[in-house]
């Protein structure tokens, strides 16, 4: 079953568009997850003679196997590990779909995707999405929360309408970055902590206390360790660390710990009286970049829904 030298991605996309069915993509994902033809098959509702001419009619479209038999049953080829993550893609795209239509049929006007980081999501959509839903209660907004990483790849699959992120280093040309909201860094801790609430705290006061890690691979664990670099050592931390923000919460609310925050992704506990801010001397925190909006550089291109949301979105925050 080797595939010809000469198919191109061109001949392969015309066989899967002629012959390829989402029955068959379900089949696929199922045997990679239960490796067995047969309960993949009773998983979907197809019979096994069904299942095995669907699976045999994929290879044949593709020229090559995705599956492997083994004496627990099946396993993706090369080919087969290498296709799951696109199929399942294509799987959810449908799943979308589905919604959409449910949704507007059941009288929604729209809908709006957004990806966004937790500065986003505090500082920005928190802010915003209440009075949008008031406003504009017929469309729906769905907000997925994106490591930074992946936020591009959100957008370029399709996945989400906007992203709601500080500006990315490099964007598509046919996106513009809407700066909404500016950031910096804050000092953070529980209410019951000895710092809350302190105005005009030095460095070697901050240096005298115990910190919660910040994630290792974001900007605030850089700019922590800058900070501490002017002492020319580390502070005492305690070392636990992740983006979850409930997890700092409940570390700070628990523990007489300091964190280092971006002052967005705070906002919405500090505002609560969750958190408290301890006031650093002036010039000792770093800036950050705004937060605000990824969208097309054209919005006549967007649906309607996605056009009010970021008009409604940037009066809002001219108005904070």
């Amino acid at each position: 079953m080797a595939p010809s030298s000469t198919t191109t991605p061109a001949v392969l996309h015309a066989r899967l568009m002629a012959r390829a069915r989402l029955r068959h993509l379900q089949l696929l994902v199922h045997i990679a997850e239960l490796a067995s033809l047969q309960k993949a098959a009773e998983a979907i509702g197809m019979s096994q003679p069904g299942a095995t001419h669907a699976l045999a009619e994929m290879e044949s479209i593709l020229g090559m196997p995705l599956f492997e038999r083994h004496s627990r049953g099946m396993r993706p080829t090369a080919l087969g590990h290498a296709l799951l993550p696109p199929v399942r893609q294509a799987i959810r795209q449908v799943l979308a779909c589905a919604e959409t239509v449910a949704s507007m049929g059941a009288g929604a006007a729209g809908t709006v995707r957004i990806g966004t980081i937790g500065a986003g999501l505090s500082g920005v959509l928190a802010r915003v999405i209440p009075s949008f839903s008031s406003a504009q209660p017929e469309v729906v907004v769905d907000v997925q929360m994106v490591a930074v990483d992946d936020l591009l790849q959100l957008l370029e699959r399709g996945e989400v309408d906007l992203l709601c992120c500080r500006a990315p280093p490099q964007l598509p040309s046919a996106m513009s970055f809407l700066p909404l909201a500016e950031d910096g860094y804050a000092v953070v801790c529980g209410p019951q902590h000895p710092m809350a609430g302190r105005r005009g705290v030095k460095l070697t006061e901050l240096a005298a206390q115990v910190w919660l890690t910040p994630p290792p691979t974001g900007i605030a664990a850089r700019d922590f360790h800058l900070l501490f670099d002017l002492l020319g050592g580390p502070p005492r931390t305690c070392w636990v660390s992740g983006r979850a923000l409930l997890l700092t919460l409940a570390m700070l609310q628990q523990r007489e710990l300091l964190s280092l925050i971006p002052r967005n992704t705070a906002l919405q506990m500090l505002e609560a009286g969750l958190l408290a801010e301890v006031h650093c001397a002036p010039g000792l925190l770093s800036a950050l970049p705004p937060v605000g909006l990824v969208a097309p550089a054209d919005l006549s291109r967007c649906s309607q829904a996605t056009r009010r949301f970021v008009e409604h979105a940037q009066q809002v925050l001219a108005a904070a």
